[in-house]
């Protein structure tokens, strides 16, 4: 009998192990992946990440978004590793890919220009620029490509003016109140700050650069082969944000969320959604790149030196595989 009970307890013992690591095993499938996701700032691009956030979405995946504030080094630090995913100006990774960098654009999230040159009040229009120092997000950023279409409607090459850089727009905004710059390209928040201090409104970037994408969403393509299921889930929480956000009904929840992850201004984040979700409606549903949109992406590639004809297929750039498996 005492033999017996030894041999039912390592049994016991054993179907125990058994379980345990059965129970470990399970908990392993389901565990969070961690996404170190960069950003310029906290603000409006995000806010389909925060929406997913408040409502247990990347939870839900089993994924645990880490934002994280890097300027202008997103490009650089995703290529070397440092992060799995970026949010930045569309050339930053473009020319990251093309240089043959581990970097692949997965979303196209804000599909045209957010921006509004403004000036101090002495410049009554675009023509009035000439001469003068503009403060723009970077010697190769989207917002050159969108400044040259900008003076262009007023016969202004670039070499009519001087630039002078800062990736994020609240750097600019602080440079033209301090008086260092004569004009500078802005969006939501600082755009309707700057209205209010009675700054000179040159107009909207949208008319002169239809269909440029602004920013998307990219990543280190070494990471998102090893982790595509994450990918494919935040791809379709960010879909799934951008069509709750386009909602009406959801103005003030939206406004409450924006305020809460991103620290804004109620009052500036009212104006935010009037401007990029109810008037231009600006971050695109499907996250995919169209073939129009890639043509005007080349042209501003090549005009910044990154990119020669014959253009490269849009798979050089974009990875469209996430955005087209991310269904509801």
């Amino acid at each position: 009998m005492h033999r017996s009970l030894q041999q039912i307890l390592r049994r016991a013992a054993a179907l125990t192990v058994l379980v345990l690591s059965a129970i470990v095993l399970a908990y392993t499938a389901q565990a969070q992946t961690r996404i170190v996701a960069g950003m310029v700032a906290h603000g409006p691009p995000q806010w389909p990440q925060y929406i997913a956030n408040e409502f247990g979405w990347f939870k839900a995946d089993n994924i645990e978004l880490d934002l994280i504030a890097v300027g202008a080094g997103g490009a650089q630090q995703l290529a070397g590793g440092n992060l799995n995913i970026a949010h930045s100006g569309y050339p930053d990774f473009a020319r990251a890919s093309l240089q043959g960098a581990p970097v692949k654009i997965i979303i196209n999230d804000i599909v045209a220009s957010p921006y509004a040159v403004f000036a101090k009040p002495s410049i009554r229009d675009i023509a009035a620029l000439k001469g003068k120092l503009i403060s723009i997000g970077g010697v190769k950023d989207v917002t050159l490509i969108y400044m040259k279409a900008f003076l262009a409607s007023a016969g202004l090459q670039p070499s009519d003016v001087d630039f002078v850089y800062a990736k994020a727009a609240g750097d600019r905004f602080s440079a033209l109140v301090a008086g260092g710059v004569d004009a500078t390209i802005l969006n939501p928040p600082t755009y309707f700050r700057a209205i209010s201090l009675g700054f000179s409104n040159l107009g909207d970037i949208e008319p002169h650069a239809r269909n440029i994408p602004f920013t998307v969403w990219a990543a280190n393509t070494e990471w998102a082969a090893k982790n595509r299921a994450a990918l494919v889930a935040f791809s379709r929480s960010y879909k799934r944000g951008v069509r709750w956000l386009y909602d009406p009904a959801n103005k003030a929840a939206a406004v409450d969320i924006l305020v809460k992850h991103a620290k804004q201004d109620r009052k500036d984040t009212i104006e935010a959604y009037d401007y990029l979700v109810a008037r231009l409606k600006l971050f695109g549903v499907d996250g995919g790149v169209s073939n129009a949109a890639y043509e005007k992406m080349a042209e501003g590639l090549i005009d910044l030196g990154d990119m020669k004809k014959p253009v490269p297929p849009k798979s050089a750039i974009f990875d469209a595989s996430f955005v087209e498996q991310a269904v509801n």
